[in-house]
């Protein structure tokens, strides 16, 4: 990957995880009030447990990736492994057991997709390999 482009798509990946952060925010903002001026983003069929625990994952994942990105954290590629690992057992418990609609299994995929791009940029691209000193 050009130099140039691995820049592009860290910036790219440090907006989807601002992104990420508020979507977090505005999903706790939704377990605390009982009414919010915008339509809810949680999904109706987890239970409190289930929801506290998906946000917090996202919004660890934010923080994690744009703190380690920012002090180029040594060890944010293998924090990231981790996190997405918890994040994708999550996903899987949700696709398996909760979730009914017939798409489920395929954007279970795409989330596994990404998750994959992400730690495959940030273990062996030149960019990441400098920026976090591996």
């Amino acid at each position: 990957m050009p130099p140039i482009l691995g820049r592009v798509f860290a910036w790219l990946l440090i907006l989807v995880h601002v992104g990420l952060a508020a979507w977090a925010l505005v999903g706790f903002a939704e377990m605390v009030f009982a009414e919010v001026p915008w339509t809810r983003v949680s999904n109706p069929l987890f239970g409190p447990a289930m929801l506290t625990l998906q946000w917090s994952l996202i919004l660890t994942a934010a923080v994690t990736f744009i703190a380690g990105y920012a002090t180029r954290w040594r060890r944010t590629p293998v924090a990231m492994a981790v996190i997405y690992g918890a994040m994708a057992l999550t996903c899987a418990g949700q696709t398996f057991f909760i979730l009914e609609h017939d798409t489920r299994f395929r954007e279970m995929g795409i989330e596994y997709a990404e998750y994959t791009i992400i730690l495959l940029f940030l273990f062996f691209s030149a960019h990441a390999r400098e920026r976090f000193g591996r």
